[in-house]
């Protein structure tokens, strides 16, 4: 095969790999009806279309090896050292290695800097988004009006109890979006906010009916965190604007800082607010959230939250980070970990320099993927989504979730400029 060919061949399977994965994952009925193999075929396509590119392997394999030995690695540690998976390593390690393939495959895509990489990759992904959110609003707002528990689809869907299998597979044929698509909306909402304030005419109105579509789904869902992470971003989000309004000269990224001492304030009347937030949702039978905030409240003034609340989780992991802060309390025979939050098991887990070096190994995964987000007029709006992402692993469980890398690896990409292709010297044909 010419070399022209094999590049553009190598180029396209690339493309079709991230087309076929984010339809697979981002469209629930369509993981129910083809299953996990389809996944790692698209990761596999991926492979595929590596080995192929005649540049990759020969002259940037000490860029790419790193990244695969990284993706390969960090899930490993994950399973041995923070117990994840639940001790089916097969599987889990297999849902890893498609957690990992967004970041891996946005990296790769921007070293190569290849327009075709990219190929209808940016109106898919906001079709599917757009799908699903709206398929998962309605179903949600069905429940409402019937009667039943506001949060018993998509809630259901976060559910790992046995014996549930055919009720999760029914709700995701109706294209229900679950646990990790509602995080992924709470951590797109400033990239939507984005294009909100950036947006004319029809497209702000687009724009804006997605936005209140996915503040409806994310109140719906009653996951006590994505709504207060919600809240705080649209605070912060329409107050920035608010002043961006007021004072002409404000940039976004200043107009964000200037939100902060404002929501500092706020945390004076941190009590009463969460005591008010619960009552609020008892009284629209958001049992789930009620609960949540009550313990939330309890805490905060100093009393002893119930034995099976996340709160109570988090302490047992403060305990292990407590006793061995360096390496973490896994050379002692005795993990201490909550199993609710990711950060707070990898320092109970590993320690200070154990999650340090994790980090250094995510890092290198992406590393070049985000070259020159700073020039993007888009990236305190990227960095805001970052920051939540930072709570959520302080919060919950981010490794499970594969539709959080896989939207934030994507808008960043898309919303960055394209780096030109460096031309390849080629030695002519006698």
């Amino acid at each position: 095969m010419k070399p022209g060919r094999k590049n553009r061949l190598s180029a396209d399977l690339c493309n079709i790999s991230m087309l076929f994965y984010m339809t697979w994952l981002l469209l629930p009925m369509a993981q129910a009806a083809l299953h996990a193999i389809t996944g790692a075929l698209a990761v596999g396509m991926f492979g595929v279309g590596v080995l192929l590119d005649g540049q990759t392997l020969p002259g940037r394999w000490r860029s790419f090896l790193p990244r695969v030995f990284f993706a390969l690695a960090l899930p490993l540690a994950l399973f041995f050292f923070l117990h994840r998976g639940g001790g089916e390593f097969t599987g889990y390690i297999a849902m890893q290695g498609m957690f990992w393939f967004p970041l891996l495959w946005c990296a790769y895509a921007r070293e190569r800097g290849e327009a075709r990489l990219y190929r209808f990759v940016k109106p898919l992904l906001m079709l599917l988004l757009v799908v699903t959110t709206l398929t998962t609003l309605g179903w949600l707002v069905q429940g409402l009006l019937r009667g039943d528990h506001v949060y018993a689809y998509a809630r259901s869907l976060g559910s790992g109890e046995p014996g549930r299998e055919s009720y999760l597979r029914e709700l995701m044929l109706r294209n229900i979006g679950g646990y990790d698509f509602i995080y992924a909306s709470v951590l797109l909402l400033p990239v939507t906010f984005y294009g909100l304030f950036t947006a004319r005419g029809r497209k702000r109105a687009g724009v804006t009916l997605f936005l209140i579509a996915q503040l409806a789904m994310i109140v719906l869902s009653q996951y006590t965190y994505a709504i207060v992470f919600t809240a705080v971003i649209v605070a912060m989000e329409l107050l920035a604007g608010l002043f961006r309004t007021i004072f002409k000269k404000l940039t976004v990224g200043a107009s964000l800082w200037c939100t902060v001492p404002l929501l500092a304030a706020l945390w004076l009347l941190r009590i009463p607010l969460s005591q008010w937030a619960g009552g609020l949702a008892a009284g629209l039978g958001f049992e789930n959230a009620a609960y949540s905030l009550t313990q939330l409240s309890t805490l905060l003034s100093g009393g002893a939250v119930d034995a099976g609340s996340r709160l109570a989780e988090y302490k047992l992991s403060i305990q292990g980070i407590a006793a061995s802060p360096l390496v973490g309390s896994m050379l002692s025979g005795n993990t201490l970990l909550g199993m609710h939050s990711d950060l707070l098991d990898l320092l109970s887990g590993i320690g200070v320099l154990g999650t340090a070096a994790f980090a250094l190994g995510a890092w290198l995964i992406g590393r070049g993927a985000g070259k020159d987000l700073k020039a993007s007029p888009a990236f305190a709006h990227l960095a805001l989504g970052y920051v939540f992402l930072f709570f959520c692993l302080l919060l919950g469980t981010v490794f499970y979730s594969r539709e959080i890398p896989l939207v934030l690896c994507l808008t960043s990409a898309l919303l960055l400029p394209m780096r030109p292709v460096e031309a390849t010297p080629t030695i002519p044909t006698p």
